[in-house]
């Protein structure tokens, strides 16, 4: 039996992910990043050295410099 690409159902798990995992100390000032990888996280531009704002509330809020954030590549 040949193989049928239009019925094949075989779905390759995915290489890698799509966010890279850093410390806030570690990303630019203007950079974008969530506290969570997923699409679906809040969203947060980083500001100064200790704070950033999050772009839905319109809020500044100040986070540790050795905080997991995810930079979207």
């Amino acid at each position: 039996m040949a193989n049928d690409p239009a019925r094949d159902l075989y779905d390759p798990p995915k290489v890698g992910s799509e966010y890279e995992e850093d410390k806030f100390s570690e990303i630019n000032p203007g950079e974008l990043f969530r506290l969570v990888a997923s699409n679906d996280a809040k969203i947060y531009r980083k500001s100064s050295d200790n704070f950033a704002f999050d772009i839905k509330e319109q809020l500044e809020i100040q986070f540790d410099s050795n905080e997991k954030v995810y930079v979207k590549s």
